[in-house]
C-alpha cells in the first residue's frame, strides 16, 4: 500500500493563513470615482494596517459595506457618480452601516458641501488638505469617537 501526499498541502495552508490574514486587517471602505484620492489614502491607510476598497457607485458601496464590515467609510463629496449627501443618508439610516463612523471631505472653501454632508449625518467633515496630510490622526480620532466638525475644529498638531 503506498501512502499518498499532498505536495500542495502546505502552499495551500500558507494561501488559506494569507487569505485569513487579510480578511482579519480592518477595511477602510471609500466612495470615489477619481483616481488621486484612493491612492493618497491607499497609502495612508497601509502602513496602519487598514486595506482599502473603493466604490465608484451607491450599490457597489453598499455592497462592499455589507461584505466587508469596515471600520470606517470615507466619502469623498466631489465625486461626479454618486449623490454624496444622498449616500450618506442612506448608510446613516441603514441598520448595518449606521453606527460605522463615516469621514465626508471635499475642499476647505466648499463649504456648502461640508454643510450639508454634516446634515446628512456625516460623523466627520473635513478638507481634502486634512485627509490628504493627516489621515491617520483623523481616523484615529474618528474611531475614538471624536466627532467634532469643521476646519476650525478638526487642528492636527505636527
Amino acid at each position: 500500500m503506498t501512502e499518498k501526499t499532498d505536495s500542495g498541502g502546505a502552499g495551500d495552508a500558507a494561501a488559506a493563513a494569507a487569505a485569513a490574514a487579510a480578511a482579519a486587517k480592518p477595511s477602510v471602505l471609500l466612495a470615489a470615482d477619481d483616481l488621486m484620492f484612493p491612492s493618497r489614502i491607499r497609502e495612508a491607510v497601509r502602513p496602519l494596517g487598514y486595506t482599502l476598497s473603493v466604490a465608484a457607485s451607491e450599490e457597489a458601496l453598499r455592497e462592499k459595506a455589507a461584505v466587508d464590515s469596515p471600520a470606517v467609510i470615507l466619502v469623498n463629496l466631489n465625486t461626479r457618480r454618486i449623490d454624496p449627501f444622498a449616500l450618506i443618508r442612506a448608510l446613516k439610516t441603514d441598520p448595518t452601516t449606521s453606527a460605522v463612523p463615516l469621514l465626508a471631505f471635499a475642499g476647505h472653501v466648499e463649504t456648502a458641501k461640508h454643510d450639508a454632508a454634516r446634515a446628512a449625518g456625516a460623523d466627520m467633515v473635513a478638507a481634502n488638505s486634512s485627509v490628504s496630510l493627516h489621515l491617520p490622526k483623523l481616523l484615529d480620532r474618528l474611531l475614538a469617537g471624536d466627532r467634532q466638525q469643521g476646519a476650525d475644529v478638526i487642528e492636527i498638531e505636527e
